[in-house]
């Protein structure tokens, strides 16, 4: 990691959340209509915590994703609001804002790595955090129906394991509902060249 992460460390502060967890659905879901409905969900925001961890180092933050057609803007920020990493991504350029440096490049994924190390997959991410599966991800369900464990077969971005907890029905624009996770966690296990990373996402707010 270099010197931003040991920044993040620093400035973190983590709060208790006094947020009650949704309880999900009380009857099965169908789930083709409910992965349908998923895909359809082109623009959205979440609002949270995400906690990284890749080896001894470990960071938590406080969360605001926007996503319009994977045009997105990810910012990360301290307990008092202060923006701490900022990466905006378009369909000409990615700028990743980030211990008072600003870094460009036409893919998300490098910058990220060049910053923090990590492989993340940002454009299947956009997917996974749904608890939308991509073609070829292994998966497992809830007792629901709901997507439970997925584990990723995508090309450049395998060997991630997701779990999903805490589904909640979020309102669409034409009166109905989805469900979508409130609690995510994606793991790497460890490479000869890369230690065991991890991400845990904790959302209090999904607005659609």
């Amino acid at each position: 990691m270099i010197r931003f992460i040991s920044l993040l460390l620093f400035l973190c502060f983590v709060l208790s959340a006094c947020t009650t967890a949704p309880k999900g659905p009380e009857n099965a879901v169908n789930l083709t209509a409910q992965l349908e409905k998923v895909a359809e969900v082109h623009q959205w925001q979440m609002r949270g915590k995400i906690a990284f961890r890749q080896g001894k180092e470990a960071a938590s933050l406080n969360l605001v994703w926007k996503n319009d057609s994977g045009d997105f803007d990810f910012r990360l920020t301290n307990f008092l609001g202060v923006s701490l990493v900022n990466l905006n991504v378009n369909k000409n350029q990615s700028v990743l804002e980030a211990d008072g440096e600003t870094y460009v490049d036409a893919l998300p994924e490098p910058l990220i790595y060049q910053i923090t190390k990590m492989v993340i997959p940002v454009k299947p991410l956009l997917s996974w955090v749904k608890g939308l599966p991509l073609e070829g991800d292994k998966y497992t369900l809830t007792e629901k129906g709901l997507v439970n464990t997925l584990e990723s077969y995508c090309q450049g971005c395998r060997n991630w394991q997701v779990t999903y907890g805490n589904y909640g029905s979020v309102d669409l624009e034409d009166g109905t509902s989805v469900w979508l996770p409130h609690s995510i966690t994606l793991t790497q296990d460890e490479t000869p060249n890369m230690p065991k990373t991890q991400l845990k996402i904790k959302i209090y707010q999904w607005t659609l």
